[in-house]
């Protein structure tokens, strides 16, 4: 779809982004600008010798989930579908079921739930249900967003 745009999609349409690797060093560049510097996003060794993380079934280190969100958004920015955005009004419905591991591929499906157009003419207010994927067809993060989009 050229010149695709979230704003003229209707309610029902879908879009999935081209999956993308993720690093050890973006995820470890994520927890050093964020301050999420815990054992459980930098050491495989630490998970491996933590009974809790084991019981968890984690396999080694594993990403914020707040980074699988800013994927998720980088991927429809990447894709152009987030290109006239005036503001994102709000997130809702978050949750994080999987566990993302360095050099998993991540892609972002979203679906229109809801389209209108402002008062004014100007804006086209979207709600769409999303949904980041890792290279198993696994839903390691989902939510739903509302945001504000130029009307062109």
């Amino acid at each position: 779809m050229e010149d695709l745009r979230i704003q003229h999609m209707k309610v029902g349409d879908r879009f999935v982004t081209p999956a993308r690797m993720v690093t050890r060093t973006e995820i470890e560049n994520f927890c050093a600008a964020t301050g999420m510097k815990l054992p459980v996003f930098a050491s495989d060794e630490w998970v491996k010798s933590s009974k809790e993380h084991q019981a968890l079934g984690l396999k080694g280190s594993i990403a914020p989930g707040q980074f699988a969100m800013a994927i998720f958004l980088g991927n429809l920015i990447g894709a152009g579908l987030l290109d006239d955005v005036i503001v994102q009004l709000g997130t809702d419905k978050v949750k994080y079921l999987a566990p993302v591991y360095p050099y998993d591929m991540l892609r972002t499906e979203i679906e229109i739930i809801g389209s209108r157009v402002s008062k004014s003419g100007i804006q086209v207010i979207v709600d769409y249900k999303w949904a980041v994927k890792n290279q198993n067809d696994v839903i390691v993060e989902q939510g739903e967003n509302t945001c504000m989009f130029k009307n062109v």
